[in-house]
C-alpha cells in the first residue's frame, strides 16, 4: 500500500511557466502605455510653458506706453520704432551681473533700441533668464535662455508678422519647435515652417507635432469653457 509523502514538492509544468511570463508581459505593456499617457512629452510640457511664458511678455511690453509710441498702442503694432527714452535692465537671476557681454545694458554699449531689436530686448526685460542676451539679427542666433533651460531663436531684425523657435532643451536650433508672432503680439504655432523647415530636426513632421500639441491644448479650454458656461 503507498503511503503520502508530506514533503513531496510541486511545480509548474514548463507550459505552465510560459503561459504565466506571457501574462505578465501583457499586463507590463499594458501598464506602460498607461504610465505613458500619465507622463507626457516633456518637451510638450516645456514648449508649451515656453510659448506661454513669451507670449505673456510680449503683451506686457506691447501694452506698456513707456515702450511705445500710444498711437502704436492703439494700432497693436511693435514693428514701429521703439520710443527713444524706452529701455531694459537685464541681469542674471542673482541681480549682480549684467546678462550682455560688455558691462552694460546692451551687447554693444548702450546701443539705442530699435524696431529690429526692441522686441528682443524688451521681452528678455520681462522675463527670468540666464546667459548672455544677444539681440543681433539672425535666424539662428540664440537671443537669450531661460532659467528653466529653454532658449529662444530668430526674435531680432524682422518686422512682425515673423517666426521664431523655441527649443525647450537648448540643445540646439535644430531641436526646436516654430511660432510665430504678429504685429498685436498674439502668438500661433504653424503646421509648417516657411523659414526653419530645413533647420529643423525632421523638418515638417516636427514642425507639425507642436502644431498638434498647440491645437489639443486649445481643445481643452473650449470643452472646459464649455462645461462651466453650461453650453
Amino acid at each position: 500500500m503507498k503511503t503520502e509523502n508530506k514533503y513531496r514538492k510541486f511545480a509548474f509544468t514548463m507550459a505552465e511557466t510560459l503561459l504565466t511570463i506571457t501574462i505578465l508581459g501583457i499586463i507590463a505593456a499594458l501598464m506602460m502605455r498607461s504610465i505613458n499617457r500619465v507622463n507626457p512629452d516633456k518637451d510638450k510640457v516645456m514648449f508649451l510653458r515656453a510659448f506661454h511664458a513669451l507670449e505673456a511678455a510680449s503683451s506686457n511690453v506691447i501694452n506698456n506706453t513707456s515702450y511705445y509710441d500710444p498711437d502704436v498702442i492703439a494700432l497693436s503694432d511693435f514693428s514701429t520704432d521703439p520710443l527713444p527714452t524706452a529701455r531694459v535692465e537685464l541681469y542674471t537671476t542673482d541681480a549682480t551681473q549684467p546678462l550682455c557681454a560688455t558691462k552694460s545694458r546692451y551687447n554693444d554699449c548702450d546701443k539705442k533700441l530699435d524696431k529690429t531689436n526692441a522686441l528682443c530686448y524688451l521681452v528678455a526685460g520681462e522675463m527670468s533668464l540666464t546667459g548672455v542676451v544677444n539681440c543681433s539679427a539672425g535666424e539662428e542666433i540664440m537671443n537669450f535662455r531661460t532659467g528653466n533651460g529653454t532658449c529662444y531663436y530668430g526674435l531680432a531684425g524682422k518686422a512682425a508678422p515673423f517666426e521664431f523657435v523655441i527649443d525647450p532643451s537648448c540643445k540646439g536650433l535644430e531641436y526646436g519647435y516654430v511660432a510665430k508672432i504678429y504685429p498685436s503680439g498674439t502668438m500661433t504655432v504653424p503646421q509648417t515652417s516657411t523659414t526653419f523647415t530645413d533647420k529643423l530636426k525632421n523638418g515638417e513632421d516636427r514642425q507639425k507635432k507642436a502644431y498638434v500639441w498647440m491645437n489639443e491644448q486649445t481643445d481643452v479650454k473650449k470643452r472646459d469653457y464649455q462645461f462651466d458656461s453650461g453650453k
